[in-house]
């Protein structure tokens, strides 16, 4: 509207400048001509009195009222003002008497302004010799002249009709590409972005105003992501920063436990084994009560286990880092879990191409990794089921090096637990089966070489936790 209202009043006054500009000019060639005829009609009116008397002259005056539409009425008179013709009869009054007088008195042409229905001109006539006879007034209908500017009103206001027709599609179409387009870009952009879910960056297509609001917005939108992936970077350096000092302060209560623990139970746990094994020496093979000393034995050395993994998780060790090739490495492990695989009805299927580069590692850790990812594998596999060790080689972080992936076809880590398998304690395990550590342990031991773990785990079938580490490389 701000467009069309502008230019529908341009238009509408160059429609009333050229009705006005074409009604003068119509107006002028109407009074030309009618001067023109007025004069050819004065010459045949003295001829006629020259020549043939005033009765020719009546007779002159009706063939041309009614040979010319254009004329309204003829009046002649002689000197004396006595009409000579009067056509249509009866249209000569005292007033049109006097101005043919005074046309003859001051022997000059007198041109009466313009009616709504004719123009009159008041002519001396003259003899040969140049004296006045007489005077002649003629009037020219202007009906035809208002029936042309009607239809050249028509005209301008069909081509104006046309044109504003023309002008306002124009206008809608320039204004739905050149900005209705471009704001509702900018428009579905800005609440893109308002909504956390910004798109691609505005295309920049035009120099002008609204080329440079999309740039603006395009700077915004980098500056806004470049924010926001800061603050993510920190939150999440953040969180780890707070993950890190709940660990600290876990494993510090942990030592001081664990250590405690050792202390107060491994005194007496051993006088217990040691009694134990001392009774079980003197028993005789059949004796009745030789299984449970046998079980208190067993006991006891679960117990010691506990004891050692809780030291293991709170003590820090460094790991001595050497070429350790992984194939020979898990063929060892698989013949130490394959025992316990076959009696729970399990399969075990390793597959480590001896082609694999060895990796940066301490061994006596990195089996204390596998063999406790493969221990968890089975515990949450059924019978029927299968536990799958696969190496391949990979690069991560522009690093090579190899991922070790351990499969199994259990019932996989419900979406609840997954953000806390790594933490100290937690465990899914019924009670005395886990500590809640070995994962724990395992990551920091991963980290420790400057590799990762990672898992990757359905809801319904199935996990895998996949250990990568750098390759060793060879000094130059």
């Amino acid at each position: 509207m701000v467009v069309i209202v502008p230019a529908a009043l341009v238009v509408g006054a160059y429609g009333v400048v050229r009705v006005w500009t074409e009604a003068r000019e119509a107006r002028e060639a109407e009074r030309h001509q009618a001067s023109i005829a007025a004069s050819a009609v004065r010459i045949a009116v003295e001829d006629a009195l020259e020549t043939r008397g005033g009765g020719d002259v009546q007779r002159l005056a009706t063939e041309l009222v009614r040979a010319h539409s254009e004329i309204g009425r003829i009046a002649v008179v002689d000197r004396r003002v006595t009409p000579l013709a009067v056509e249509p009869p009866g249209t000569l009054n005292d007033e049109r008497a006097r101005e043919l007088e005074r046309a003859m008195s001051g022997n000059r042409s007198l041109e009466h302004a313009d009616t709504t229905e004719m123009v009159r001109y008041v002519l001396p006539l003259h003899r040969r010799d140049g004296r006045v006879e007489g005077a002649l007034e003629i009037a020219f209908l202007t009906r035809e002249r208002e029936a042309s500017l009607g239809g050249i009103a028509r005209d301008v206001g069909v081509r104006l009709g046309v044109l504003m027709i023309a002008l306002g599609g124009f206008i809608a179409l320039a204004l739905r590409r050149q900005i209705l387009r471009p704001l509702h870009r900018l428009t579905d952009s800005i609440r893109a972005l308002g909504e956390g879910r910004p798109g691609p960056l505005l295309p920049v297509e035009r120099r002008d105003e609204l080329g440079d609001v999309a740039m603006a917005f395009n700077r915004m939108v980098v500056q806004l992501e470049g924010a926001r992936g800061a603050l993510a970077a920190e939150t999440e350096h953040a969180l780890g920063l707070e993950r890190q000092l709940r660990r600290a302060e876990v494993l510090a209560v942990a030592g001081k436990l664990t250590s405690a623990l050792a202390h107060e139970v491994g005194t007496p746990l051993s006088i217990i084994s040691g009694r134990a094994e001392l009774a079980l020496r003197e028993m005789a093979p059949g004796h009745p009560a030789r299984d449970e000393v046998v079980t208190i034995l067993d006991q006891a050395e679960r117990i010691s286990g506990i004891i050692r993994s809780l030291l293991d998780a709170v003590r820090v060790q460094q790991p001595d880092v050497r070429a350790v090739s992984l194939s020979p490495l898990i063929r060892q492990i698989e013949r130490l879990m394959s025992h316990d695989a076959s009696g729970r009805g399990i399969v075990l299927e390793s597959r480590v191409p001896d082609t694999l580069p060895p990796v940066a590692a301490d061994s006596g850790q990195l089996q204390q990794v596998l063999l406790n990812l493969m221990v968890n594998a089975l515990d949450a596999t059924p019978a029927g089921g299968r536990v799958t060790v696969e190496g391949t080689s990979r690069d991560e972080a522009g690093r090579s090096g190899v991922a070790i992936a351990v499969s199994d076809t259990g019932s996989g880590i419900p979406p609840e637990h997954r953000s806390r398998i790594f933490d100290p304690f937690f465990t899914t395990k019924p009670a005395g089966r886990g500590t809640g550590l070995g994962l724990a342990i395992c990551r920091d031991i991963v980290r420790g070489h400057g590799g990762t773990l990672a898992v990757q785990a359905g809801t319904e079938r199935g996990a895998t936790f996949t250990v990568w580490l750098p390759a060793h490389e060879q000094p130059r």
